[in-house]
Formats: structure tokens, sequence, C-alpha cells
């Protein structure tokens, strides 16, 4: 092998070398992702720290679908999934299939076991649709409104009741013993229940006073064959409380205002004074309606 034929297969090395070398580089590096971009981060679950033996205000969401016992220190104490009324909106009558929102209170605790009624779906009457418990609300206007269990735990989670809120069984009789009656039950409203009450009001609701229902309510609460079961039907017949005679303070412009007393609640007021929550939450930006203060003044009008 000569010198020359040395040379071209060395250089012929080289070449074939620096080639690969170049192929490897020319292919472009993969660009690094950006985890932190689009990672989703999770709701923030609360955790139930509160004290049972302190149990005071019962929060039911029908945006949630849920059902929260807070106690005095507004710490959760245990949540759970609800079914609500079968219509969208806010309460207007009865028989509309709407659960009511606002802010209401336990008015009675009711065995249950025995209580029977017919849902009009072709199944006939069916006995303990109401689990164990019948925990009665005071709803004003309307009656007959009350959290209990159900036969069909399906419709758990979804718009399947006529106005009521309804448990999990097992869930009802782990919530009755913490229940009390007098203590605070929120109903909050969802987009949805917001959405379809603006549409049918078609514009904001001025000064109307909501119809005040006097008749018996035939619905899920009305369905007993025992002598318990008649005297709440009674009940649920019995005339509306007296309206509340509490002065107003009126300023120079015309606006109306309240002072919060002991048991005073938004949705109560609403009804005393011939408007809608809604109204009350506008003009008061910020109120706690969790946290009334008594002396506290709040704005009507």
């Amino acid at each position: 092998m000569n010198i020359r034929t040395i040379f071209l297969f060395c250089s012929a090395a080289i070449l074939l070398t620096c080639s690969c070398g170049n192929s490897s580089s020319s292919t472009p590096a993969e660009t690094p992702v950006d985890m932190s971009a689009t990672a989703v981060t999770a709701p923030v679950e609360e955790e139930p720290t509160g004290d049972s033996r302190l149990a005071e205000h019962i929060v039911i969401s029908k945006e949630a679908m849920t059902l929260k016992l807070y106690d005095s220190q507004q710490r959760l104490i245990c949540s759970f999934p609800v079914a609500v009324g079968k219509n969208l909106g806010n309460k207007r009558r009865s028989g509309d299939m709407k659960t009511p929102e606002g802010e209401f209170k336990v008015q009675q605790i009711q065995p249950a076991s025995h209580w029977t009624h017919d849902f009009g779906d072709g199944k006939g009457v069916i006995e303990g649709c109401y689990g164990n418990w019948f925990i009665r609300l005071e709803t004003p206007p309307h009656r007959g409104i009350g959290i209990h269990g159900t036969h069909d735990p399906a419709s758990i989670g979804t718009r399947a009741t006529e106005g009521c809120i309804r448990l999990h069984n097992n869930d009802l009789d782990s919530l009755k013993p913490m229940v009390k009656v007098g203590m605070r039950v929120t109903i909050e409203t969802s987009v949805a229940d917001r959405n379809e009450d603006n549409r049918i009001d078609g514009k904001p609701v001025t000064e109307e006073k909501p119809v005040v229902d006097v008749t018996p309510v035939a619905s899920e609460s009305v369905a007993a064959e025992t002598a318990s079961n008649d005297a709440a039907k009674s009940e649920e017949s019995a005339k509306t409380p007296a309206t509340d005679s509490r002065p107003t303070n009126n300023g120079a412009s015309g606006e109306v205002w309240h002072t919060i007393e002991s048991g005073d609640m938004i949705g109560a007021l609403a009804i005393k004074y011939g408007v809608t929550e809604e109204q009350i939450r506008e003009l008061n930006p910020g109120l706690n309606e969790r946290r009334l203060q008594l002396g506290q003044r709040v704005r009507i009008k």
C-alpha cells in the first residue's frame, strides 16, 4: 500500500465519521414540555374537622348537590350527596317540583320508616320511601319540605324529588343524631336555577309579593297511615304564622333598612318586606348570610 492509497483511505474514514456525527446532530433536540403550564389544579376538598357535639348549621347546595353540616365554629363536620327538586328554579308554588332556596330552620324530626307515598310513576304506593326519618323544615310560605331518605338510591345526585332533599338512608341515619329542632338550614341556588328564574321573570323582579299557598301539600311529606303522619298533615294545613311586625329604619331617601334581631334570616326578611332574596343581596354586597349579627343593619329597599 503506497502513501497515496493510505491517504485516500484515511480521508474516507474521517469523512464517514463526520457524516455520522452531522446526521446525529442535525436532528433537532426535543423541546422540553412545561408540565406546570398544562397542569390542572384539583379542587380543594373541605376537610371535616368540626365537632359533632357543636353541630349548628346545615348548608345544602343545589349547584354541588351536597348537604354539609357545620359546627358553631363553621368547621365542616360531614358532607353527603343529595337529590333535589326535579324542576329548576326557586320554589314559587305548591306542586311545582322545585326546592326552595334561602335561610330556613329545622321545625320537627319525625320517625318515617312506616310512611308511604305514590310518586305517580306507575309503581303505586311505596312503603319506606322516606328512610327512617323526616327532618321537616320551616320554609314559609311553603309547607311539606324536608330532608329524608329514599327507596331509590340511584336518584341521589340528580334532580328527582318533588321539592324535598333526599339522602342515602345510611347518610340520613348518620345525620339525624346531630340535628336538632331550630337548627339553621341554608339552601343555596345554582347557576342553572338562577337562570331559570330570570327566564321566567323576564326582567328583574320589582316589589311583587310572593303568593302564599295555604292549601295542604300532597307531596313527599304527606303519606303516613298512622297517627304520627296524620298529625303531620294537620300541621301542614295550619295557617302561615303571622308576619313579624318588627319596625324598620327608613332613610331620608326612601330607603328601607332592617335591624337584625335573634332568629332573623334573609329568606324570612324577603317575605316580610315583599322583596326577593336576590334584591337584598344586591343591596348588601359582601353580606355574610350565615353570620348575621344582632343589631346589624341590612338594607331591604
